[in-house]
Order: C-alpha cells, then structure tokens, then sequence
C-alpha cells in the first residue's frame, strides 16, 4: 500500500496546522487551525464573515487546494483537540471534504462552537465523538484503522491520533506536554506509544512539531504549576485588596485550580 503524507500547513510557523495522510486510496485529515496573529495584524478583521479564499491569501489558513493532487477520498477530519491553531479553519473549509469530523467529546463541542458562529458556509460535515483509547476502521479496505492515544496539554482531551496501515504506523504526536501526574484527566499513555512501536511493522513515520519542543529539558507537570499557584495565593490570605489572575480560557486545570484555592 502507498503512504503519501502532504504537509500542508502549521510547519515551523504557529498555528494552521493541516497534515493530510493518504494510505492507498483513503485520505485522513489531521487538524484544520488558523494563525490568529495573521488575523490580529489588521484592523476591523471578522473571519466568521470572511471567504476562504481571503484568509488564505492573509496566510490565516492552510491553502487546502493541494489536496486535488491527492488521488484517493477523504474519509475523515480529525482535529487533535480544541486550540484555535488546530480547529480555527474547519468552518472555512470542511464543508469541502464529504467526510466526518472525528474527534473527542470536549474537541467535538468547540468545533460546534465555531460551526454555530461561521457566517459564510454552511458546514453539514457529521460530527463524530470518539474517546481516547478507541479505534475505528477507516474507508472500505479493511486495511487502515484511526486510533486515538490520549496525550496531556494545556487543554482536556486531547490525543495524539495514529493511522494504523500495513506499511505501519503514522503517528500524528503534535502538542503534548509529558505530564504523568495532571490536575484534571489520564496521564500520557506512554504505555500504548510503546506497544505501537513493537507492533506489526512499528511506526514508519512519527510527526512532531509542538512549541519548544527543539529545546532541551521537560516542562513540568501541572501539579507543580498547582502547588505554586496555591502557595502565591494562600500567602496573600491577609491581604485586603484583590488578586489578578490570568490564563488561557482553555486551560481548564489551571482555572480549576484557582477556583478551588480562592
């Protein structure tokens, strides 16, 4: 069977992220995100309204239309989890591709979210849930199958997904921080990354790009971000005035964290 793997956008640049993978004559789509600070440069920007076309010009989406050099079907549209850089395109161009979107419950909620607020096309594309730890088979061959490996971020549910094929594994292993001990959720299923490596013939292609992911050393598990986050304010229990604080609205462990400890 031939892998064809087409990098179309989020490749040393942040955000846009778009992977297309074909195994024979089945397509998978992996992630459809927008560059939000290709958006924020100009003024009066309203991309619910906007075409396509347009916001590819502006470099805020991945320019799709190499995906008519693919010969095969796309059979599904499979974003990693919620961030904008990785699901801010799919109201622009989903409705092109008569496939699925595939993803986790809470991933599957935000893509409705920007589904509900897109004014241009009308997106019909069926939204299908799938949690960590499942698989399922992918275009009539028989041969190819999705599975997602749950990873930890800053945002719940996201997974790594990997296309399954008789050539061996694709893993897509974008954003993930190697946290063993979360605030909210499972752990990185390190265990299963490893099983896949010993599996059939292995893994022929893992795909990384995640930020700072070229430096060297770890980031530290959330619980070490908890605990400081509880000493600064358990410290300021005296203190009269108010307390600022900011983070990622996505980021529900942190804001778990400073709900529990106010």
């Amino acid at each position: 069977m031939e892998i064809e793997i087409a990098t179309i956008g989020g490749y040393e640049e942040v955000g846009r992220q778009m992977t297309a993978v074909r195994a024979g004559d089945d397509v998978v789509i992996f992630d459809m995100g927008l560059n939000l600070s290709q958006v924020l440069i100009h003024d009066n920007v309203e991309t619910e309204r906007m075409h396509s076309l347009d916001l590819i010009d502006m470099g805020a989406i991945p320019d799709d239309r190499i995906m008519s050099d693919l010969e095969g079907d796309v059979q599904a549209i499979v974003p990693t989890h919620g961030h904008l850089d990785h699901i801010g395109a799919i109201s622009k161009l989903a409705h092109r591709y008569d496939a699925p979107i595939v993803a986790t419950p809470f991933t599957i909620e935000l893509v409705k979210q920007q589904i509900e607020g897109e004014q241009k096309f009308g997106v019909e594309n069926d939204l299908v849930k799938m949690e960590a730890g499942e698989t399922m088979s992918i275009g009539d061959s028989g041969q190819v199958d999705l599975e997602f490996v749950n990873v930890t971020h800053s945002i719940i549910d996201a997974i790594n997904p990997v296309l399954h094929t008789p050539e061996g594994a694709v893993v897509y292993g974008l954003d993930k921080r190697m946290d063993h001990t979360p605030v909210i959720g499972d752990p990185i299923d390190m265990e299963r990354f490893r099983e896949i490596g010993r599996e059939g013939n292995g893994v022929l292609c893992y795909i990384e790009d995640c930020t700072n992911a070229s430096k060297k050393g770890r980031t530290p598990s959330e619980n070490v971000a908890r605990e400081h986050l509880r000493d600064v304010l358990y410290s300021m229990e005296d203190y009269d005035g108010g307390i600022v604080a900011t983070t990622f609205s996505s980021h529900i462990s942190r804001v778990t964290s400073l709900v529990e400890f106010a």
